[in-house]
């Protein structure tokens, strides 16, 4: 929360307009707190409606990303944080030397965090390209996480990554290197390959379905059997024939490579919603405070009157 203009271009998000200016509403309070209570209370009232609004405007974002985001985790949530006004900043307020447009406290996107989610923020779209984000370098691997959960039993992590390890188990499998338990009956199998979407060809990582035998009516004795068999062929001779077997669904895509993803700005708008509607509350914040202030003096004199 800052001044118009002000960028946080700290470790975190950088280029995030923090465009909502609080300076001039705490200023405006200032000949009031002056005139009443002194300078030194006024001080306190804008370090504690600085920090307060950011603490409020990081309350807003997270509830915000709650509602734009499909996958919303933990590690999401705790994506936004503040920090405090400067101290220096503040006594300088006090002292005179300063004003509130030297003043502000920092609502940013944590490190980790803004790697990935930088992409939805901005004035317009943004490309992401092979090698930015993830460990893929070459293409940009897409994950249909239905199609994973159904066929491997893998869900996404609680910040809605995927796995460790998962992508190399299942490079392995591809190249025909099995474990045991991926090489077990009944198991879906995956192979690398191109499918064709939306008329483009696409590399794919690719669950092939396990295959069963086919129930088929025995002609001789009319049970259902799906192994050998004897079948009678068209010139009335008995003959034995192997098992059919059948998939049990149609492959279906893991991992979809593409060569580079577009995002759209989905979080900006929401982002200055919520910094604007914890502006918005900065006068009843400097009243409240000046109230108190107020209040405080007059029990003080109140008691000194009667302790005389």
């Amino acid at each position: 929360m800052a001044r118009a203009g002000e960028r946080w271009t700290g470790r975190g998000l950088d280029g995030v307009e923090l465009t909502v200016d609080i300076a001039s509403q705490i200023e405006a309070w200032r000949d009031r707190y002056a005139s009443t209570v002194g300078m030194a209370k006024y001080r306190r009232a804008a370090a504690w409606a600085t920090d307060e609004t950011a603490k409020k405007a990081v309350l807003g974002i997270r509830q915000q990303f709650h509602k734009t985001l499909k996958r919303n985790s933990p590690w999401t949530q705790s994506a936004v944080s503040y920090a405090r006004a400067d101290k220096a900043a503040l006594n300088g307020i006090e002292a005179g030397t300063r004003s509130m447009d030297q003043v502000f406290a920092k609502v940013f996107v944590k490190p980790n965090q803004s790697t990935y989610l930088k992409y939805l923020f901005g004035m317009g779209d943004n490309v992401r390209l092979p090698g930015d984000v993830g460990l893929a370098q070459d293409k940009i691997l897409i994950p249909w996480w239905q199609n994973i959960t159904m066929t491997q039993g893998v869900r996404p992590t609680a910040d809605g990554g995927v796995p460790r390890g998962f992508l190399a188990r299942l490079n392995r499998e591809a190249e025909g290197k099995r474990s045991k338990r991926s090489a077990a009956s009944g198991r879906w199998g995956v192979y690398k390959g191109t499918i064709r979407l939306h008329g483009q060809p696409r590399l794919a990582y690719i669950a092939r379905p396990p295959r069963v035998p086919v129930a088929i009516p025995d002609t001789i004795d009319q049970a259902w059997e799906g192994r050998e068999r004897v079948i009678t062929t068209a010139a009335g001779h008995l003959k034995q024939v192997g098992r059919r077997m059948r998939d049990i669904d149609h492959p279906r895509i893991l991992f979809l490579a593409v060569d580079r993803a577009t995002y759209r700005p989905t979080l900006q708008e929401p982002w200055d919603l919520a910094c604007r509607a914890a502006a918005a509350g900065i006068g009843m914040t400097m009243a409240r405070q000046l109230a108190d202030n107020i209040e405080h003096a007059r029990k003080r004199q109140q008691g000194r009157a009667m302790a005389a």
